[in-house]
């Protein structure tokens, strides 16, 4: 198994969950933890089951990157009350091949406080059927939480950012260790 890979649920070039996972990724490598930042879900094609018996390349190589992780990060914004659409394209696209089948992942909200619950509420229905080993963090970064580039420059909010990376990297070995 490979590290953590990370999906960023926003299009948006420079958004702020996109710029989490990159502090995240960031912050790992000081313990060494390998995080591959992946953003193939603009490139998948839209879910048709017709092309289940033989998926796209885009769709084999994005189900492949999640069964080789050894853990998956998600940074998911929440769009009229939910899941953006072309995320939860990808996340259908995982449904026939399994590809998050008993993974562990960790769903990152860096909504300010108080906002985001649909799309957790959304995440937790689709991640279930998908018998996901989830766990729900909470990291609010604030535009004074960004540099001139966008990137996250609070060094409190990448110390929480790092904790999230690392405890899921620890589940992940733990899964490891268990399964045969």
């Amino acid at each position: 198994m490979e590290g953590i890979l990370a999906i960023s649920g926003s299009l948006k070039r420079g958004s702020v969950n996109s710029a989490a996972l990159q502090a995240a990724a960031a912050a790992a490598a000081w313990d060494g933890i390998v995080v591959s930042i992946d953003d193939s879900v603009r490139a998948l094609p839209h879910f048709d089951p017709d092309l289940e018996a033989e998926p796209p390349r885009s769709v084999l190589r994005f189900r492949a990157a999640c069964e080789d992780a050894a853990g998956v990060l998600l940074a998911v914004p929440e769009y009229a009350f939910g899941i953006p659409g072309a995320f939860k394209n990808a996340l259908d696209w995982t449904v026939g091949a399994g590809s998050l089948y008993r993974k562990p992942v960790a769903v990152l909200s860096v909504a300010p406080r108080g906002r985001g619950a649909r799309v957790r509420e959304a995440l937790e229905a689709v991640l279930t059927a998908l018998d996901a080993d989830v766990t729900y963090h909470s990291v609010p970064v604030a535009s004074r939480d960004r540099d001139e580039h966008g990137e996250i420059a609070d060094g409190t909010v990448v110390d929480e950012l790092h904790t999230v990376v690392t405890e899921l990297a620890e589940r992940a070995w733990l899964a490891s260790r268990s399964t045969p």
